[in-house]
């Protein structure tokens, strides 16, 4: 027999199941293997084509890794260990490793082989062998092609941090999950399909794809699919897609709706006729709708205005689209660009001990990029850059804050007080509307200063007290109509005690 040359690492496909798909190339792989009485290294045995490759090449001497998926009790290092085992052998003598399917399709066991013998020097060659997807694609009469089919394995879909699946699968397109090789590692899956999918979502179990009268196709609801001992080494789960208005967890399914929603001539006519001026103080309503549930602390409302306020991005970034303005990709480039850009000490080789190491480096970029934009940033007054449209209390203690930095400061606590008292004297000698209106800014942003002073958010405290003030108001309300009466019957020794009353009540509560 001609000797046949062998890598480090000889990577065989063994097709999809049938003896008839196996390739001349990987027969003549084998063969010489026998020949030469060398071990070839099969990621699994259970396989179609195994027992007859026995029959055919006696001499063969297999050994396999389906130990590891008993023994293994993390998905995401199994075929890392398999990989890392395959790697050392190498290392003491060129391998024959044999995996169904072809070795580059749905095999993740030989891109992290491939990846570790670019580390470790190891030369590597593949023998190509009929892949899976054309008979599983036989059996669903389905061009994979046409319909944009993701494929994903098994195995990487179940290690999945749950946060992280809808990222990785797009439902309103056909999905391929290959590798579903036992019950438990398809309960991992189901599991990581409920993300997307709802629990009744009709699937189905393709098993021994290309193996003559052991095809099968299983239909049944996604909740069913570990409610069984189907699933097996021969196994691949087709997912329909679902249509784009039920994909309801996806950011995909808000940018059809809003695109939707604007398109001529079928759209909401409202919707259609809004402009980035008209949407301004919706931008603004529901920024503050997120802020008091947070306020509130209520988890569920703020899930909720969180979506409102993502709504306002995605309609914005729609009207700039058909002005030809920007898309809502340019907003995804930028934030997703700055925030890398900005956090060197994750995303690079910067090193931080602190927060406040943080917030430099985050300044002195923030410079960085304003010089590069062309701004005079020597010139630049250190007031320049806050938004006109925040909050006036907000605005008063950033700039109270930023000057803070030049020197500009009270020295004592004591001297805001005076300052303060100051301010109060001056209302009461203001003799017109105009001097009061300046007078009362004046105090606020005192009022203001102090807080600063004593390291309180102004805003924040003048909500809290908002808040405290209608808590003890309807309080009060309901107290009077326990009583039946209307609250401007109360005269005003009454309503002193009403306002105890409602403070007590609130206090016991």
């Amino acid at each position: 027999m001609t000797a046949i040359p062998v890598s480090a690492i000889t990577i065989v496909g063994l097709g999809p199941g049938s003896m008839d798909d196996l390739t001349l190339e990987a027969r003549r792989v084998l063969a010489q293997a026998a020949h030469d009485k060398q071990t070839v290294y099969f990621r699994t045995i259970i396989h179609p084509t195994v027992e007859p490759l026995k029959q055919d090449l006696p001499e063969l001497r297999i050994e396999s890794f389906d130990r590891l998926y008993d023994e293994s009790d993390d998905w995401s290092s199994l075929y890392q260990q398999i990989a890392t085992e395959v790697c050392d052998l190498a290392l003491q003598h060129p391998i024959v490793y044999v995996v169904p399917g072809h070795p580059l399709v749905g095999e993740t066991s030989v891109q992290l082989v491939l990846e570790q013998a670019r580390k470790r020097g190891i030369t590597t060659r593949i023998v190509s062998g009929l892949s899976f997807i054309e008979p599983v694609c036989n059996l669903l009469a389905l061009d994979p092609f046409e319909v944009g089919a993701q494929i994903i394995d098994a195995t990487n879909l179940a290690i999945s941090h749950i946060d992280e699946v809808a990222g990785k699968i797009i439902p309103t397109i056909p999905l391929m999950i290959v590798q579903v090789y036992n019950r438990r590692l398809a309960s991992e899956v189901k599991l990581a399909l409920g993300e997307c999918y709802p629990d009744e979502w009709p699937v189905k179990l393709v098993r021994a794809a290309g193996v003559g009268e052991e095809e099968a196709v299983l239909e049944m609801p996604l909740y069913e699919l570990d409610r069984n001992n189907f699933a097996n080494h021969l196994s691949t789960l087709y997912v329909p897609p679902v249509p784009e208005l039920s994909a309801l967890r996806l950011p995909e399914t808000l940018r059809y709706i809003t695109m939707r929603l604007r398109r001529e001539p079928d759209g909401c006519p409202w919707d259609r006729q809004q402009t980035h001026d008209s949407l301004k103080r919706y931008v603004i309503e529901e920024t503050y709708e997120v802020v008091e549930a947070l306020e509130e602390n209520d988890m569920d409302k703020l899930a909720e205005e969180l979506g409102d306020l993502l709504l306002q991005v995605y309609l914005h970034s729609e009207v700039a689209r058909q002005a030809d303005e920007f898309t809502l990709g340019d907003v995804y480039e930028h934030v997703n660009a700055k925030l890398i850009r900005r956090h060197p000490h994750v995303f690079g080789t910067v090193e931080v001990d602190n927060s406040s190491q943080v917030v430099q480096n985050w300044e002195a970029i923030k410079k960085q990029e304003r010089a590069s934009a062309g701004v005079d940033v020597h010139n630049e007054s250190v007031l320049d850059r806050v938004p006109q449209a925040t909050p006036a209390l907000m605005v008063a203690q950033e700039y109270q804050k930023r000057v803070i930095k030049t020197g500009f400061e009270f020295t004592s606590l004591q001297d805001v007080y005076a300052k303060l008292e100051e301010e109060l004297e001056e209302i009461k000698q203001a003799a017109s509307p105009e001097e009061q209106l300046e007078e009362i800014g004046d105090l606020l942003f005192m009022v203001a200063k102090l807080a600063g002073f004593l390291k309180v958010d102004a805003e924040e405290a003048l909500r809290l007290a908002n808040r405290k003030f209608r808590r003890r108001f309807q309080t009060m309300e309901s107290l009077a109509r326990e009583e039946e009466r209307p609250l401007t019957s109360y005269s005003r020794p009454e309503w002193e005690k009403l306002w105890a009353r409602a403070k007590e009540a609130i206090a016991s509560n």
